[in-house]
């Protein structure tokens, strides 16, 4: 597409054309509208696609310079780190916005000197990050808008997983997550239904005047979907084993009121909860076993009333195993693929 034809800002257009760029590319086209929208994504694509542009130009569309970080690119070696970096720069001419590569070998005290001058984006490698934000607390993350992964398969596949995650459960709850990667593995699939939330809220968000209940399979997963779905302004509350039975009764009463219309529970909501009108039912960790699929997907659609369940699938193994459900009970399964697939 031209970029005469897009909705970007003239100002964009004009650093585009600067920068040489006339033309999108299909990643560029799918992604861009969903990350001005607010979306988080994960999208497959190879390098030479223009995927680093894919993310910077609608980022850089929607930044203004603070001089603190507002953006967090993590890629997997410094060779990466100063490519993303100097694209950026090269998108970003007359905007005072300050860009910073992070990563080892390189003199720590640059580093440290550009923390303090004021850095707006940064890109860096995993193990350095963990070093300026734990160990030299010199990267504050509280101003943070957006979190990129790119090339997250070869991060996962060199080892930095933990790292990772460990660097993005200090990111604000309302950051927008943007994972890139060349391969969709089981490994990646499951990182981003972890850590990549927006599309959940969005469909909560639609469904506002409904009742939903959103399973996960743990308590410390249901207090941090919880937490998301707080920070966004949706009415919700939640339930698992270690709160009271009275704590207990007292959100089953709210939620049958609708004074809530979002109920998050661990398996412990799914036995002996009767109440009429759930819209849906979402699976957001696969069930356990296949009891607990039926008890909890039978909180909807009950006394002869139509309902839905909405499952997550994130390895051969539960598609099987939801496949194998599907017949028993003789339900019918429609799948959803994310238009950045």
């Amino acid at each position: 597409m031209n970029l005469e034809k897009t909705t970007l800002s003239e100002k964009t257009k004009n650093n585009l054309h600067r920068a040489g760029y006339r033309q999108l590319t299909d990643i560029q086209l799918k992604t861009i509208p969903l990350i001005l929208a607010g979306q988080d994504i994960i999208a497959q694509s190879q390098t030479g696609t223009g995927k680093t542009a894919a993310f910077l130009i609608p980022i850089l569309e929607k930044l203004t310079a603070i001089h603190k970080p507002q953006v967090l690119v993590l890629v997997p070696t410094r060779e990466l780190a100063l490519q993303v970096s100097e694209e950026a720069r090269k998108l970003s001419p007359h905007t005072n916005l300050q860009v910073a590569a992070v990563y080892g070998g390189a003199p720590i005290y640059q580093q440290l000197q550009a923390f303090r001058r004021g850095v707006d984006l940064v890109v860096g490698t995993p193990g350095r990050i963990i070093d300026h934000i734990f160990t030299r607390q010199s990267f504050r993350l509280d101003q943070l808008k957006f979190v990129v992964l790119d090339e997250v398969d070869e991060m996962i596949s060199k080892g930095f997983l933990e790292d990772i995650e460990k660097i993005i459960r200090q990111t604000p709850s309302s950051r927008q997550t943007l994972l890139f990667s060349a391969t969709i593995t089981p490994e990646v699939e499951r990182f981003a239904r972890r850590f990549a939330h927006r599309d959940l809220v969005n469909f909560l968000s639609a469904n506002q005047s409904n009742s939903v209940i959103v399973f996960a399979n743990t308590k410390r997963k249901v207090e941090e979907i919880k937490d998301i779905l707080l920070d966004k302004k949706l009415r919700v509350d939640y339930i698992h084993s270690d709160l009271s039975q009275n704590r207990r009764t007292r959100v089953f009463q709210k939620f049958r009121a609708k004074k809530i219309s979002l109920l998050i529970a661990t398996d412990v909501a799914a036995r002996g909860l009767d109440i009429k009108d759930i819209s849906c039912v979402i699976n957001y960790d696969f069930p356990q076993n296949r009891e607990f699929y039926i008890h909890r997907t039978g909180r909807t659609g009950r006394a002869g009333a139509s309902g839905k369940a909405l499952t997550f699938v994130n390895s051969s193994r539960e598609k099987s195993q939801l496949l194998t459900i599907s017949r028993q009970r003789n339900f019918k399964l429609e799948r959803f693929i994310s238009p950045t697939r």
